[in-house]
This record gives C-alpha cells, sequence and structure tokens, in this order.
C-alpha cells in the first residue's frame, strides 16, 4: 500500500500544480493583473508547490528529516540532475544577466540555511528568515519587470494564459490547491512506509525519492525549453524553483513546526547543495556555454551521490 500511496500521492502533486497555475494564471488575468507578474511569481510558485505541501505537510506529521531531505534532495536534483539532463540535450549557452542575478541569490540562500541547520535545528525565527529573504527576491523580481528589466521575456512563453470566467478558473484553483494538499498528504505517507518496510532511514528516502518525485515539475519544464532552444528559462526555471524551494517550502516548514534531526545528515545534504550551486559560478563569471560532457559529469555526480547514499 506503501508505493500505490505514494503513487497516487505523486499524481495527485503534479495534477494539483497544473491546476493551480492555469487556475491562478486565468483569474489574475481575469482581474487585470498584469502578465508580467503572473509569469514571474504564480507560474513559478507553481512549478515549487509540490515541494512546498510535501515539506510542510512532512513538518505537521513530525518528519522533520523527510522535510528537510526534500528541499536539500530538490536542489541537488534541480542542479545537478534536471541542468546536467537539458544540457545533454541541449548545449546551453546561458544570459549572464540571468545568472548573475539568480546565482548569487541562491548561493546567499544556501550559505545561510547551513548556518542554521549547523546546531541541527531550523527554528521558527530561521524558518521566518528564509520567508523573508524570498520574499524580497520576488519583489526584487517584480520591480525589474514593472521597470522593464524583466527577468523573462514573454516571448519566450508560448502559453499564457488566457482570460475566460473568472468563475471558472476560480474552481480550478481550488481544486489544484484540494488536490495538492490531499496528495502531499499521500505522497509523505507513502514514502514514510517505503522507509519503513525496506529498513532505510527517513532522511535518505527524503533526499532521493521524494525529492526525486516532487523535482518532476521542474524537470519537465526545464528540458522542454532546452529543447525549444530557451536556455534562459530552462536554467533560470530551476534556480528560481531552488530558491522558493528555501524560503517557502523549508521556511513555511519551519514556522509551522520546528524541523530538528536526530543526525547531521541534512547538514551534509545542505553542504552538497551548496556545492553543486558553486559550479555555476564559472558559468556567471566567463558566460561560457554548458557543454553535453559538462550535463554529462553533472547528471553522472547527481547518480553517484543518489547510489552513495542508499548504499
Amino acid at each position: 500500500m506503501g508505493v500505490l500511496s505514494f503513487l497516487v500521492g505523486l499524481g495527485m502533486l503534479l495534477a494539483g500544480a497544473e491546476l493551480l497555475v492555469r487556475g491562478a494564471g486565468r483569474l489574475a488575468l481575469a482581474l487585470d493583473v498584469p502578465v508580467m507578474i503572473v509569469a514571474l511569481t504564480i507560474v513559478a510558485f507553481g512549478t515549487s508547490m509540490p515541494e512546498i505541501v510535501v515539506s510542510v505537510t512532512a513538518a505537521i506529521d513530525g518528519n522533520p528529516d523527510v522535510a528537510l531531505g526534500n528541499i536539500n534532495g530538490s536542489n541537488i536534483a534541480n542542479i545537478a540532475l534536471v541542468l546536467g539532463t537539458c544540457a545533454i540535450v541541449v548545449p546551453l549557452a546561458v544570459g549572464r544577466e540571468l545568472m548573475r542575478r539568480e546565482v548569487p541569490v541562491l548561493l546567499a540562500m544556501q550559505v545561510a540555511l547551513l548556518g542554521m541547520l549547523w546546531d541541527g535545528v531550523l527554528n521558527r525565527i530561521e524558518g521566518s528568515v528564509l520567508v523573508a529573504m524570498g520574499v524580497g527576491y520576488n519583489l526584487w523580481l517584480v520591480r525589474d519587470a514593472l521597470s522593464g528589466r524583466a527577468a523573462v521575456d514573454l516571448e519566450d512563453v508560448e502559453e499564457l494564459p488566457t482570460r475566460s470566467d473568472p468563475w471558472t478558473n476560480a474552481a480550478l484553483l481550488v481544486a489544484g490547491l484540494a488536490l495538492l494538499i490531499g496528495g502531499g498528504q499521500f505522497f509523505v505517507d507513502g514514502a514514510v512506509t517505503i522507509a519503513r518496510w525496506l529498513e532505510i532511514d527517513d532522511r535518505v528516502v527524503g533526499v532521493t525519492v521524494v525529492a526525486l518525485g516532487t523535482s518532476m515539475p521542474e524537470l519537465a519544464t526545464s528540458v522542454v525549453s532546452a529543447v525549444r532552444d530557451e536556455a534562459d528559462m530552462a536554467v533560470g526555471n530551476a534556480l528560481g524553483s531552488n530558491i522558493l524551494n528555501l524560503a517557502l517550502a523549508l521556511g513555511l516548514a519551519a514556522i509551522i513546526h520546528p524541523l530538528e534531526s536526530a543526525s547531521d545528515g541534512p547538514f551534509f545534504d545542505a553542504m552538497v547543495a551548496t556545492l553543486v550551486a558553486l559550479l555555476l559560478v564559472p558559468v556567471v563569471l566567463r558566460g561560457r556555454v554548458v557543454s553535453r560532457t559538462e550535463g554529462a559529469l553533472l547528471a553522472g555526480a547527481y547518480l553517484i551521490y543518489v547510489v552513495a547514499l542508499a548504499a
């Protein structure tokens, strides 16, 4: 039943995120909220909803290792696996402006998390700091959008939300939220059951199985963007999701219920996530292409990390 619960929960999370993005985006346009703001906030927020729901649910259920493992594992996967896979498909030539904003913000938040996890506890105050950093980042994006220096080129967004009946869109939004909430519970329950059955530590399940499941929207979105020769969108989606994972998923989870781990595993995973983010610094400094070889090395490093954890 654990595997079934996990798969049902994953399906509900993916479907819920899709309905939430569609409903919220179209409702915002129906209410005359600028398209730019919708693209920079609601769509980006929607791709991070699985991580947010799963981590908050795990925190409420008293599974801090799953909550921490989910975010650390997702952030590692989003760079090593997602960007690595994208570069294998199509070499990524990334704009310097995007990398010089998102990479420093992500690194600052990763380093801050390391300091917060030094004592093995992520408390409510530290969670509030993460949320505040995320709010500041999003306000920065909105300011750039309104001043004409948009982080996302809307010409690259082929399927922007269209106007339609507000009540229909509101219903989609509510349905999406319901699926996310219910799916999060099934997903976490299934993951914990599998961990108990296989006698695997909750943290390992969180960093691997749970993190891979919640990273599926980012992987799909980034690969499609890379195939469409939209490298900035592929990289921006992965980096933006990592920032939102730290700010909203982990921050909100800690505010609702402080996350305390009995091992130093979460600190180690956060360190790995920070080191993986540091691999992007040469791209920032040189503005060079991430080649297929480098993509293969990133993806291979992720597989080695997962195998080492499972061993």
